[in-house]
C-alpha cells in the first residue's frame, strides 16, 4: 500500500480532522474565556491598527470556533479542512511576519500553556505540520472513495487522531520551553 492509496480513505480523512478539531478547539477554548488576553496578543502583532485590534480578535476567535464546529460535525468534508487551513495560515502568517521583522519577544496568542511561547521558527515548523494534516484531510475528503467507515474504522481514526495530538502537545510543550530558556516575553 502506497501513500497515494492512503488518499480518499475516510479514515485517514477522518483522523486528520478529528485530530485538527482537537489541536483547534485546545487554541480557541482559552481565547473564548480571556478574550481580552488574546486582544492584547492581537494588538502586540502590531498587524492592524490598534483601533481595530478587538475587533479582529474577536473575528479571529469567531473564525477559530467556527472552524471547530465544522471540523467535529462535518469532518468528512474538504471544506472543513480548508476552512481551518485558512484560519491556521493567517495566524502563521502574522507569526512569519513578526518573526520577519525580528520581534521575536512577543507571545504568540496560541491559547493555553502556550499562550507564553515567544515567536520562533519552531512555532512556524509546529503550525507548518498543523497545515499539513490539514491539507491530507483536505485532499483525502475531495478525493473521497465513498467507503463507509466500520467501528473499527472510527476506532482507528481516533487512535491516529490521540496520535496526532499527543505529538502537536510534545512539540509545544517543547517550544514553551525552550522559550522559557530564553527568558520572559511581553503581552
Amino acid at each position: 500500500m502506497t501513500a497515494y492509496d492512503l488518499i480518499g480513505d475516510p479514515v485517514v480523512t477522518a483522523a486528520c480532522s478529528a485530530a485538527a478539531a482537537l489541536v483547534l478547539l485546545l487554541s480557541v477554548a482559552p481565547k473564548l474565556r480571556e478574550p481580552d488576553r488574546f486582544h492584547g496578543a492581537v494588538d502586540a502583532f502590531r498587524l492592524v491598527p490598534t483601533a481595530w485590534s478587538r475587533v479582529v480578535a474577536i473575528g479571529f476567535i469567531g473564525a477559530e470556533a467556527l472552524a471547530v464546529l465544522l471540523l467535529a460535525l462535518m469532518p468528512l468534508q474538504a471544506s472543513s479542512a480548508l476552512a481551518a487551513m485558512g484560519v491556521t495560515g493567517l495566524a502563521t502568517g502574522a507569526v512569519a511576519i513578526n518573526l520577519v521583522r525580528g520581534r521575536r519577544d512577543i507571545r504568540c496568542g496560541c491559547g493555553g500553556a502556550d499562550d507564553s511561547m515567544p515567536l520562533s521558527a519552531g512555532l512556524l515548523g509546529r503550525n507548518a505540520v498543523l497545515l499539513a494534516v490539514l491539507g491530507i484531510a483536505a485532499a483525502s475528503a475531495a478525493a473521497g472513495t465513498g467507503l463507509a467507515m466500520s467501528a473499527l474504522d472510527y476506532a482507528a481514526a481516533g487512535f491516529i487522531a490521540l496520535a496526532l495530538l499527543l505529538m502537536w502537545l510534545g512539540a509545544t510543550q517543547l517550544l514553551v520551553n525552550a522559550g522559557r530558556v530564553r527568558g520572559p516575553v511581553r503581552a
